[in-house]
């Protein structure tokens, strides 16, 4: 019984493995450089964060403003990121209305601190826009919008029954794998053996987190890819009609000293509450922080209409939170972020020696049927 398992199991794993391992590639490979996106970006672009810093900065809402102007057809704008030196733009991430699933709704911009001029602004699928934002959406999506995140999420799935075929094949040498005593052989094909199995038992432990919240992560895609077969509603709005945003700021910091706003969220929808997102000063666990909580304001009147603290929120939001603050790595230093992009590329060492391994045994089994002794 368990050998007719086995050999299945190495079936699945072959026909998945090679299926599926080129995207397995690309998703570790892109995850490897956006766990370090935002210092790359910083030191790649020196004519978008590194500004003469001419004069006084001008407000959050003086930024929006101009934005709000530039793109008035937008679904949603995205105070993204506060400038973190005096040198440092606005950015912004722009919704834009999509018809079409396989659209991909994110574009960005960034506004002179000082001038209040647009300095770039593009699509993220686009790579002459921004590398790193082109390679945002290729992980997330492989550019396919709603689309995209939906194969991923479905490619998440059999990624996980490649692990899970994986360990059933090797379950017998598991422990040896575990504690580094697999040989490495000098012929060939018992190298690439070896080297395919430990790192395979190694990397599928590793991943197992990585796959599990990016497979949450993109699960909303479905609902998502199901709802926009209908049409979109119509958007009543103005972006321009929205309260002051360094107000909002204020109010913020008044009610809840020691907050840090990392994030500003602006629908067009007037039905809709702008959202100040950030982290409380009361937040200490590791996968709570970022812009986790938030303070949500009537859009049009300014006025407070709730406060989520993520301390104090339902279990669902927490896991969510904790789920993306796990796939991303953002709740350690430099140290967390190497060994996730170590994790990360492991994948490419795997389609290297799986093909090999592959190639060898097809070319095996070619020879033994020419030779009229294929074994069955």
């Amino acid at each position: 019984m368990m050998k007719t398992i086995t050999k299945w199991a190495f079936r699945v794993h072959g026909f998945l493995g090679l299926s599926t391992g080129l995207f397995f590639l690309i998703l570790g490979l892109t995850g490897s450089v956006l766990l370090f996106r935002h210092d790359l970006d910083r030191a790649l672009n020196p004519d978008i964060y590194h500004r003469p810093a001419n004069g006084p900065v001008i407000s959050a809402d003086s930024a929006y403003r101009i934005i709000a102007t530039a793109f008035p057809n937008l679904e949603k704008i995205v105070l993204h990121d506060f400038p973190l030196s005096s040198h440092e733009p606005y950015e912004f991430m722009l919704y834009r209305t999509i018809n079409d699933p396989a659209d991909n709704h994110l574009g960005f911009a960034f506004v002179d601190a000082h001038t209040g001029a647009i300095l770039r602004e593009g699509n993220y699928e686009t790579l002459s826009s921004s590398f790193f934002r082109w390679t945002y959406a290729l992980h997330y999506s492989f550019l396919l919008g709603r689309l995209g995140q939906a194969f991923v999420a479905a490619l998440g799935i059999l990624l996980l029954l490649t692990i899970l075929s994986g360990l059933i094949v090797y379950r017998k040498h598991l422990l040896s794998v575990l504690l580094f005593k697999v040989p490495l052989h000098k012929n060939g094909r018992r190298l690439y053996s070896s080297w395919h199995r430990v790192v395979g038992v190694w990397s599928a432990l590793l991943n197992l987190v990585l796959l599990v919240t990016g497979v949450w992560m993109n699960l909303p895609a479905f609902q998502e890819l199901f709802s926009a077969e209908t049409a979109a509603p119509h958007m009543q709005g103005s972006f321009a009609s929205k309260t002051d945003l360094d107000k909002l700021l204020d109010y913020c910091k008044t009610r809840s000293p020691g907050f840090h706003p990392i994030a500003i969220n602006i629908p067009k929808n007037n039905d809709s509450p702008i959202l100040v997102r950030g982290q409380l000063s009361s937040t200490y666990f590791p996968l709570f922080g970022g812009k986790a909580s938030h303070f949500s304001f009537d859009a049009s009147t300014g006025a407070c209409l709730s406060i989520l603290d993520i301390d104090r929120a339902d279990s669902s939001k927490k896991i969510s939170w904790a789920v993306y603050q796990l796939h991303i790595g953002a709740f350690g230093g430099y140290a967390l972020r190497i060994f996730y992009a170590l994790i990360g590329l492991t994948p490419a060492l795997l389609a290297l020696t799986g093909f090999v391994l592959w190639t060898r045994r097809s070319k095996r089994q070619k020879t033994k049927l020419q030779n009229g002794r294929l074994e069955i």
